[in-house]
């Protein structure tokens, strides 16, 4: 992942940071651009941060003036219940992985329409967790557009037995969303000639 600077006070800054070490500025991403914006902890953002930014599950700009939620969020169908400080946690890990995912979408500019936007093959998110009283587990997978990723990926534990248990060399959340998403884009791309 791509190194950002602040661009107050130059400091190195990460993809995920949303404020400053140094200067203490507060930063978001801007998805367009691929860079980092600053504004003063007393001064609002240059433009609207998306609305997960409240839970801190991103720092990303919502640049389509339509819309509270940025270009990556805007994705999002179903999430877990937030009120609950595991499932909140677990999310944010999520959270993190597919926007590092949108970054890498962006960049290679592939098709990124919603479920809104394109009923048949729109691309959406549906993080769930295991029921306790059902007997089958959330399996993560994708259906035409409809990605979902099981809650219990984001136990780094949970994940190494899902890996062992599978026999694959490697299993993490970005691979997942990676994954998945591939799938969706041989559909689109190759499968049906888009």
């Amino acid at each position: 992942m791509k190194l950002f600077n602040c661009p107050t006070c130059g400091n190195v800054v990460y993809f995920e940071n949303h404020a400053c070490g140094v200067c203490q500025s507060r930063l978001g991403y801007i998805p367009s651009a691929a860079a980092m914006a600053a504004w003063p902890q007393s001064a609002g953002p240059p433009q609207p941060l998306c609305e997960n930014a409240r839970l801190n599950a991103c720092n990303w700009l919502v640049e389509d003036g339509q819309s509270v939620y940025c270009a990556a969020c805007r994705h999002n169908d179903t999430v877990p219940d937030l009120s609950r400080n595991d499932r909140l946690m677990a999310w944010l890990d999520l959270e993190g992985a597919k926007h590092r995912l949108f970054y890498s979408l962006l960049r290679w500019r592939l098709p990124l329409k919603t479920r809104a936007e394109d009923a048949e093959h729109g691309l959406i998110f549906h993080f769930l967790a295991d029921d306790p009283a059902a007997k089958e587990k959330v399996m993560t997978g994708h259906d035409n557009g409809v990605i979902t990723i099981a809650l219990a990926e984001a136990d780094a534990i949970e994940r190494e037995r899902r890996r062992l248990d599978m026999g694959e060399p490697y299993r993490t959340l970005l691979g997942h969303f990676r994954h998945e998403v591939g799938h969706h884009y041989w559909d689109i791309l190759v499968r049906d000639g888009g």
